[in-house]
């Protein structure tokens, strides 16, 4: 079985090219690795830096335990530190919440409140739109989960940077460098390739 190069409107292209993996020769569209750093026991913040500027949109999916359940999930984005906002859409089985903060030093992704676990590991993407553009707010997007055998949290977020700053550089950290992530944590970067005209 191949993949088949799509056309703008989602069907197969007239005189289609077959690719014989997913990455399809090198076309646009694909998910490229960037980096991947993996937690220690000393490891509070995991640094992506000189994040190439040559990709459409921004992938990052972090897999693994924090030190302690008191942690919260924080991002930093170059040299910021003012005119963050979020807003979450959270669950934990028995019930759903709504939440929204401003003007904040950080995005934190997961929302204040949301514990996390040292034993049921996390599950969190987050998604860059545009991050290289310097003419717009940088968008983010993710989706966060921890199982604990039904009484996890699951999270929805949106976050707005009001900075036109391009992305270069991705901080990961756990309350702000109170904790660090375990060595069962990874966090793997990934560039998005722009959609083919």
């Amino acid at each position: 079985m191949g993949v088949y190069e799509l056309s703008g409107a989602g069907s197969v292209k007239t005189g289609r090219t077959l690719y014989t993996s997913m990455n399809a020769g090198n076309q646009f569209g694909a998910m490229v690795p960037i980096a991947q750093a993996v937690g220690t026991n000393d490891s509070a913040i995991i640094s992506f830096l000189n994040i190439p500027q040559t990709f459409q949109d921004l992938m990052l999916v972090l897999y693994g335990l924090p030190s302690s359940a008191s942690a919260v999930l924080t991002l930093g984005i170059n040299s910021l530190s003012s005119g963050m906002s979020s807003t979450f859409l959270a669950g934990d089985g028995a019930s759903a919440t709504s939440s929204r903060t401003t003007s904040q030093s950080s995005l934190q992704p997961v929302g204040l409140g949301i514990s996390l676990s040292t034993t049921a590991p996390l599950s969190f993407v987050a998604h860059f739109l545009n991050y290289a553009n310097t003419s717009t707010f940088k968008t983010m997007l993710s989706r966060y989960s921890n199982d604990k055998n039904g009484s996890g949290n699951t999270v929805l977020s949106a976050v707005l940077s009001q900075s036109t700053q391009a992305i270069t550089q991705i901080n990961v950290s756990t309350s702000n460098g109170a904790f660090f992530w375990t060595p069962n944590t990874t966090a793997t970067l990934y560039g998005i390739r722009a959609v083919s005209s």
